[in-house]
This record gives C-alpha cells, sequence and structure tokens, in this order.
C-alpha cells in the first residue's frame, strides 16, 4: 500500500507554509519576494517596539514590559528566517521519510508509520486551531468597539480593546490608527502561522523517527518466530540473521535522519530556548506587575499569549525529544527479551554486540547543552522561575 506523506499527512503544513513562502518545493520569484516582504515586516514590527527606547523613559519595569513582547516576536524571526535557510534540510528529511515509507511491505510495518503519521496530522491541527484562535482575538478586539458604535449608541474606545504592546512609529496614532492596527496584525498573524506550520512539521518528522526506532523493535520481536523462508530452503540462523540485519538498517536509517536534524538546526533550538527562557521570565514578571497594578485585561491578556507560546515550545520540542529516547531504549527492551537461547553461537553472539550497544543511552543533544528531554524541561522552567523571582525581589 503506497504512502504519500505529503499529501495524507502533512497537506495542512504545506497550505500554510506556502500562505507564508515557506515551503521548500516550487520556489518562484514571487516566492522569494513574498518571503523578503513577511521578513521586512516582522523585523520593522520589531524595531518599532524596540524604538520606544528613543521616546520613553528607560524605567526597569518599562525596560522589562518592552522587551517581553519583542523577544516573542523574535521568536517568531528565529522561526521565519531558519526555516527559510534550511529549505534543503526540510526537503531531505521530507524525501528519506517518504523513501523509507516506500521500502515498507510488512503490514503491521506500516501500521506503524500510519499511526505516527496520523498523529503528526492531529497535532498540526490542534496547533492551527490554537493559532486561529489568537488571530481572532487580536484582530477582532480592537475594532470591537468601533463596531458597537456603528450599530449602537454605546460609545467605547479602541484603545481600550487594542493589544497592549509598546511601541513607536514617530507619526500621529490617532490619525494612522488603521495603518499601525494593519501592521500589528499583520505581523501576529505571520508570527501565528509560522510557530504552528513549521513546529508541527518538524514534531511530524521527529514523530517519523519514532515510528523508524517503533518498527526496529518491531523487527526484532518478529525474529524468533517461525521462519516462513523455511521451504525456500534458508537455514533457520540465515533468516534470524536476515531479520536482525534489517532491524539493524532501519534503526541506522533513523539516527542518521535524526543527526541530520540536529545539526542543521542546532543553532535554531539553541536561540529559541534561550529567547523562550529568557521571553518567559520577563513575561510572568509582565503577568505579576499587572496584578500588583490592577492593570486591564488586555495587559493581562498579551502577557498570557506570550507565556503560552514559549512554554508550548519548551514542552513539546522537550516531549518529542524525550519519545525518541524511549523509543530507541525500547530497541534494546526487545532485545533483552529475545529467546536468545534458542540460537546458534554465532547469533548469540551479534545479540551480545547489541546489547552492548544498548548501554548508550540516546538523546537528542544541540551544541553538546541542551538534552532534549522532559528532565530538561523541567530545568528550563525552573530557570525561567528563578531569573523571574530575582526580577520581584530587585523591583
Amino acid at each position: 500500500m503506497t504512502i504519500c506523506i505529503v499529501d495524507q499527512y502533512f497537506s495542512i503544513n504545506k497550505i500554510f507554509l506556502r500562505a507564508v513562502a515557506l515551503w521548500p518545493y516550487h520556489r518562484t520569484k514571487f516566492n522569494e519576494f513574498q518571503w523578503f516582504f513577511f521578513l521586512v515586516i516582522l523585523i520593522t514590527f520589531i524595531l518599532a517596539q524596540l524604538a520606544t527606547f528613543l521616546t520613553t523613559e528607560c524605567t526597569p519595569n518599562m525596560t522589562i514590559k518592552i522587551m517581553s513582547l519583542a523577544l516573542s516576536f523574535t521568536l517568531y524571526l528565529i522561526k521565519y528566517v531558519s526555516f527559510r535557510v534550511n529549505a534543503d534540510t526540510i526537503r531531505y528529511i521530507l524525501e528519506r521519510c517518504q523513501y523509507m515509507c516506500d521500502e515498507l511491505t510488512d503490514e503491521g510495518e506500516i501500521a506503524i508509520i500510519k499511526e505516527c503519521g496520523h498523529e503528526a496530522k492531529r497535532f498540526t491541527m490542534l496547533m492551527l486551531l490554537y493559532g486561529a484562535s489568537n488571530i481572532m482575538i487580536t484582530c477582532f478586539l480592537p475594532v470591537f468597539p468601533r463596531i458597537l458604535r456603528t450599530f449602537t449608541s454605546i460609545n467605547m474606545s479602541g484603545e481600550q480593546f487594542m493589544i497592549d504592546i509598546m511601541r513607536e512609529y514617530f507619526v500621529d496614532q490617532d490619525k494612522y490608527y488603521y495603518y499601525i492596527l494593519l501592521h500589528m496584525d499583520v505581523s501576529y498573524i505571520i508570527g501565528i502561522i509560522v510557530i504552528p506550520a513549521t513546529g508541527s512539521l518538524l514534531f511530524g518528522g521527529m514523530k517519523y523517527i519514532c515510528g523508524l526506532f517503533k518498527i526496529a523493535s518491531y523487527r526484532i520481536d518478529q525474529t524468533m518466530e517461525t521462519p516462513m523462508f523455511q521451504s525456500a530452503g534458508f537455514s533457520k540462523d540465515y533468516v534470524i540473521y536476515k531479520k536482525i540485519v534489517h532491524a539493524v538498517d532501519i534503526h541506522r536509517k533513523a539516527t542518521e535522519l535524526s543527526d541530520k536534524m540536529i545539526s542543521d538546526f542546532v543553532g535554531t533550538c539553541c536561540l529559541i530556548m534561550l529567547v523562550s527562557v529568557t521571553s518567559l521570565s520577563l513575561n510572568l514578571y509582565g503577568v505579576h506587575q499587572a496584578m500588583m497594578l490592577g492593570s486591564a485585561m488586555k495587559e493581562y491578556l498579551v502577557h498570557v499569549k506570550c507565556i503560552s507560546v514559549s512554554v508550548m515550545y519548551m514542552f513539546i520540542g522537550n516531549y518529542i525529544g524525550q519519545e525518541i529516547t524511549d523509543y530507541h531504549n525500547h530497541i534494546f527492551s526487545s532485545i533483552y527479551n529475545m529467546k536468545w537461547y534458542g540460537t546458534s553461537l554465532y547469533i548469540q553472539r551479534i545479540i551480545l554486540f547489541m546489547v552492548q550497544r544498548g548501554t548508550e543511552n540516546f538523546y537528542i543533544v544541540f551544541a553538546g547543552m541542551f538534552v532534549l528531554s522532559m528532565e530538561n524541561a523541567a530545568m528550563l522552567f525552573s530557570t525561567s522561575i528563578s531569573y523571574f523571582t530575582v526580577l520581584h525581589s530587585i523591583q
């Protein structure tokens, strides 16, 4: 049964990545222009936030308020640039996953890889649903009072509902209200499309690595079953040996694919982790300040949304890294449970060699610093809370 992973499991990603000029196939001059145009929008909106330092007294609280939101948009920018720079890597990952799926013939193995594809697609839909809800809130709230004034006698200011992001355009903000609002909304929409679409595609790629490790475990479990090739004149040891070779081969391909992702996204991952930890600390402080000062709901809203993005990235990235480690370790659990005593001495030596490889834990490690695991997620959250505590103590 043929599996087309792009059409069956990454079709939603394809639509949204094309919308922001990040789909790695069929790149045209228009795509290049579109990507550059969106890049300028993101950069100028970050600069508009940082320009506030030129016109506002730089108190510690004001600095934290500006940087807490600017860092969240910096996270969007990092992902947007990284995915464009690593377009060849994304294409390689998709093509390698497709190639390995085409090699599968066993129904059990096909079922495993389909399950991984469905999980990746469900995750993509949840992420985009989260993004759509954020877009609706951000874009609709500032316009709501003006709509209300049009159809009713209720008079409300648009500034009451405009997302509270400090920014400076050096123009009359009342006169150019809609242009400023459009700039903010487009920047936010680009970011909120980029984060789920790129993140879920990488999640899907890592989920396929989990599937390949699971297939390796499945092949190990099937090794000692009665060989169906006996009728063809093959010996039992030969068939067991070939099955072990097939299991080791797909394990090798999975580790090569993970190593490719690690080597090409090492810079991106390190930047995202650093920015996420800093952004989480500053936005926790922002929520605390809003509570202490009894600020309007819009201040809570913007900080909570920034917190959700940072927490989501730190948790999901480390969760899928932990899942890859667990599936890899399960391969060696399957080896330990093999009925090795029913094989020849030659096969037992091969099994012993495989068991020795299992003494080394497999982790997704970026730059020798960030290990994707639930322990690392807890450490990052703890670090963010520690920084928040320091900020609170020195206010």
